[in-house]
């Protein structure tokens, strides 16, 4: 199948070679489309010659945004777009609610507000783990230990993760240089996502270098694959992990000019992750990531489970960190691991095959989304 994929990539390259410097074909789309609270969205359909597909971006302005030219805006691409911004295209109908955290912000004299680039995935296409995935990991999986991984199953042997990063960086970036005002070096130009989309960030950062500034990666999903129990817990996955951490240690730019933001949580999914957590993050402080050196700043949401919510709550840590104008000790970032939970209205909570649970069983409840008074939440 990947020989498959790689022949198609390369007649398509082909077919392109002489319009390779062209930008991405687009449209605007007028409806549906995502609502902001603070500031303006406009979403692009754009076709992506890597990709071989369509690919819906969501791209926020601020409030006060200036497009004469005379102000530039750094630029954050941040993964699993639809998930950003508005309730009614998010996850459980909760979003990270970016824009009201920069809205938040915005008061601070040394935050550089951004314009933010909401890339949507591929989910409904069964492709989020194909594109996300960072592809050169698997090079680091050896033929006796490939049957002993889930990722070729997760993945169903087709990955897509080099494309991905070739589009945001290749096609989609340039693009939005063309019609926003933005800061476009490198120093002003950073990814961010969680989960697998923590992935795919990280992978932005060590394929592009030359592109990307740094990345925030939220609950990264060091495991890789996903293979999942009726109960909805995770099975671990130690050579997927092991491969995507030695790529990690070979590629991660180590010239002195790049930021990470790494954290987990503490609960569920991400409490799974924590040893490869460990391992990420001595590796990058033998790279030359340093707190001190303002390159590097770890996060421990204590209490935090794997779901959108908890990343509402402590999206305004990495914002602060990669959208600072000075280094990370006159930031002002707080290092509180204080995670507040959702506010109940009655007692009664029901799962969403409508069986009935108690307040007092939330504890022993398997992940998933459950209803309160009507409205949806996610454990």
């Amino acid at each position: 199948m990947k020989l498959i994929k790689i022949a198609l990539f390369f007649l398509g390259s082909m077919v392109g070679a002489t319009a390779s410097a062209a930008l991405p074909k687009y449209t605007i789309v007028d409806a549906p489309c995502p609502k902001s609270v603070y500031g303006t969205i406009t979403r692009y359909s754009v076709s992506s010659e890597n990709l071989q597909s369509d690919i819906i971006v969501d791209v926020w302005t601020p409030n006060g945004y200036d497009p004469s030219g005379i102000r530039r805006y750094p630029v954050l691409y941040a993964h699993d777009g639809q998930n950003l911004f508005d309730g009614a295209y998010s996850f459980a109908s909760v979003p990270w609610a970016v824009d009201k955290a920069c809205s938040q912000l915005s008061s601070d004299s040394n935050f550089d507000m951004p314009i933010v680039v909401g890339i949507n995935n591929r989910g409904s296409e069964n492709l989020r783990p194909n594109d996300y995935f960072p592809e050169k990991a698997l090079d680091y999986i050896t033929p006796e230990d490939k049957e002993e991984t889930f990722i070729y199953q997760t993945c169903n042997d087709i990955f897509y993760g080099d494309e991905e990063a070739a589009f945001v960086a290749k096609e989609l970036k340039p693009l939005v240089d063309s019609l926003y005002c933005t800061a476009p070096d490198m120093e002003t130009t950073f990814a961010m996502g969680s989960s697998m989309g923590g992935l795919a960030s990280m992978y932005l950062l060590c394929e592009y270098p030359e592109i990307f500034g740094g990345a925030a990666c939220l609950s990264t999903h060091w495991i890789g694959s996903l293979n999942l129990n009726p109960d909805y817990t995770m099975n671990d996955d130690e050579i997927c992990a092991n491969a995507i951490l030695q790529y990690l240690s070979d590629h991660i730019p180590t010239d002195g000019l790049h930021r990470l933001y790494m954290d987990q949580g503490t609960k569920d999914w991400d409490a799974g992750y924590l040893k490869y957590e460990v391992v990420a993050r001595e590796i990058v402080a033998n790279k030359g990531y340093t707190q001190e050196n303002g390159r590097l700043y770890v996060y421990d949401a204590k209490g935090a489970g794997h779901n959108e919510w908890y990343w509402q709550q402590r999206v305004k840590i990495p914002l602060k960190f990669l959208l600072s104008k000075s280094a990370i000790e006159e930031a002002g970032i707080e290092d509180t691991t204080t995670i507040y939970e959702p506010s109940f209205q009655t007692q009664t909570i029901y799962d969403l095959a409508g069986h009935k649970y108690s307040l007092s069983d939330l504890d022993n409840l398997p992940q998933g989304i459950y209803i309160n008074n009507g409205k949806k939440f996610i454990k």
